[in-house]
């Protein structure tokens, strides 16, 4: 990829997300300590560890070192991949690559991916059932009337609890009550679950009960929690190299929406996977399948020029490349064309 195209790629990452400060890495590990120390649960390196070599190609490396040198001073990691060998790894503000750091709503896509490995294993029957087919406790509730399918492209049709279609935020009182233990997750959805303004598929509407409801989903279809089926499947096939931290609610299941702390490395490793599967190189028929399906724009958001689509979890970018985002600068983008992978993390 020429320098130009490179500096595209970051502009990118830099218009899709506003910057603000930045919690030291120091903190951030802070908080990964509470979760191994309060019950949360910790992911292990998999068992076949995929490795990163450094790239031959040394004119490539010169090609973007300059101007992800140049990204990183303000940011806490980054990290590019083509071909699976690194072009570039760097780490600033405290941050080292061995730093979980919290990745916000890249946890979202997480939860989705997990989603499709379930499709994949037969444990769901099929994307158009409904999640109260699943989960008896949301019945009567716009969450278990929508379809998974619906769930993972944010058209539930339940109501924004954040109020604008943009910020995804139920209260957050209840938010801390659910950290803290003192209310579950499926207290929220039922709180939370009247229908809104729009029908079940019609309007892209960036809500983080919806991926709430998909936990629910998955581990009443495997039997295991989020993140344990996560660690089970995707972060097994992606070949993590580091522990992780997933925090979970007070009956055991993962948060869907936001609290999984990560290395910029790993994060790399999923794009990989990721990667892999849209250009059918790795995964079963059904996996490439359904990554295919959830890297296209299904539906419009309204907002984010620099990614205007949605497919099932995932961003389509303006780029035409397929994005995990979290909130104010973690990113992994993936270029199928290129066979590159770009990671960062901003970390606020």
């Amino acid at each position: 990829m020429s320098k130009a195209r490179l500096a595209l790629f970051l502009a990118v990452m830099v218009a899709a997300g506003a910057r603000a400060d930045h919690e030291s890495a120091d903190t951030i590990l802070q908080q990964f300590k509470r979760i191994s120390e309060r019950g949360g649960y910790v992911l292990q390196p998999a068992k076949s560890v995929r490795a990163l070599a450094p790239s031959a190609d040394k004119a490539a490396v010169e090609r973007v070192a300059a101007d992800a040198q140049a990204f990183l001073r303000g940011a806490l990691s980054v990290v590019i991949v083509q071909n699976g060998e690194l072009l570039f790894e760097g780490y600033a503000n405290g941050a080292t690559a061995e730093s979980p750091l919290n990745s916000y709503s890249m946890t979202k896509s997480l939860t989705a991916l997990a989603v499709g490995e379930a499709l994949c294993a037969g444990k769901l029957k099929s994307l158009e059932d409904k999640a109260s087919a699943y989960v008896p406790a949301l019945e009567g509730t716009a969450y278990g009337a929508a379809s998974l399918r619906n769930l993972l492209r944010f058209t539930s049709g339940a109501q924004d609890p954040g109020g604008d279609g943009y910020g995804g935020v139920h209260s957050p009182e209840d938010f801390r009550a659910m950290i803290f233990h003192k209310i579950a997750i499926s207290d929220l959805l039922k709180k939370y679950g009247q229908p809104g303004r729009y029908g079940p598929g019609e309007k892209f509407v960036y809500n983080g009960l919806d991926s709430q409801s998909l936990g629910l989903v998955v581990r009443a279809a495997t039997g295991a929690p989020l993140q344990k089926w996560f660690e089970e499947t995707v972060w097994q096939k992606a070949g993590a190299e580091h522990r992780a931290g997933w925090w979970p609610d007070r009956e055991g299941n993962g948060v869907a929406e936001v609290a999984s702390y990560v290395t910029t490395r790993d994060f790399a490793r999923i794009g990989l996977y990721v990667l892999e599967r849209l250009t059918g190189k790795a995964g079963e028929p059904c996996m490439v399948e359904f990554m295919r399906d959830a890297a296209k724009p299904h539906v419009q958001k309204g907002y984010w020029s620099s990614a205007p689509g949605f497919g099932l979890g995932l961003h389509f970018g303006a780029d035409g490349n397929t994005w995990i985002f979290g909130h104010g600068g973690q990113r992994v983008g993936v270029n199928p064309k290129s066979g590159r992978v770009f990671a960062t993390n901003e970390a606020v």
